[in-house]
């Protein structure tokens, strides 16, 4: 209610080609289960973000109303938001980017398991920059997320589907991943966040990128 009495909420809709994430995704399960990890798509999303809001830093922001001022956040706390009985809760991955892709996905799990049994320390729900909600994992293809106060933007990750699409004159079949980014219109436009969400998207459909970080979960 908070958000919504203060925030201008806008939503932008987007889709990424992610049939190489799934390949690489499905070679680095076995590895990531011999360490007690099971390996969902949300550490990749999580490493893809990462690099974006490196580019665009008003998404890794906070507006204080009071002081009517814009903080960025030079650290990246990622809120993700899980489902519980009884409600939802979001925890924080803290300082996300000094983490490995295993290492997020080991935080992200146990963090999850401990939301569900109401473990959860209070200082695990505080500090967030940017928050994740993964809705794909129940259904449906589009969303409008309710920014995380006092967070400026909170991406939500739809069901994965098979799309028919022309590439390079051919008709292919692809993966693709919804992603619903809901903003705070004070502190960012929509061009801004279209750009955010096209370097997201380039992200979780490169290869090289994906392949960098199989290559450096396979050297330890």
């Amino acid at each position: 209610a908070e958000s919504l009495s203060k925030a201008a909420h806008v939503t932008h809709f987007d889709e990424a080609d992610v049939t190489e994430l799934i390949k690489i995704r499905e070679s680095m399960k076995a590895q990531a289960a011999d360490k007690g990890i099971k390996l969902t798509f949300l550490p990749f999303i999580v490493k893809a973000l990462l690099e974006a809001l490196k580019l665009h830093p008003l998404l890794n922001a906070s507006l204080d109303d009071k002081a009517e001022e814009i903080i960025v956040k030079k650290y990246y706390n990622i809120a993700i938001a899980v489902d519980v009985p009884d409600g939802l809760i979001v925890p924080v991955v803290k300082a996300a980017d000094q983490k490995s892709l295993f290492k997020i996905a080991q935080e992200i799990e146990t963090l999850a398991e401990r939301a569900k049994k109401r473990s959860l320390d209070l200082a695990d729900l505080k500090g967030g920059t940017f928050s994740i909600t993964n809705i794909g994992m129940i259904g449906g293809e589009a969303a409008t997320p309710i920014v995380n106060y006092p967070e400026v933007a909170i991406l939500a990750t739809m069901k994965i589907k098979d799309r028919v699409t022309v590439k390079n004159g051919e008709i292919r079949v692809i993966k693709t991943l919804p992603l619903c980014l809901s903003f705070d219109h004070r502190v960012i436009d929509g061009a801004e966040a279209a750009r955010f969400m096209n370097d997201l998207v380039r992200f979780l459909e490169s290869q090289d990128f994906l392949k960098r970080w199989s290559d450096s979960s396979r050297a330890g």
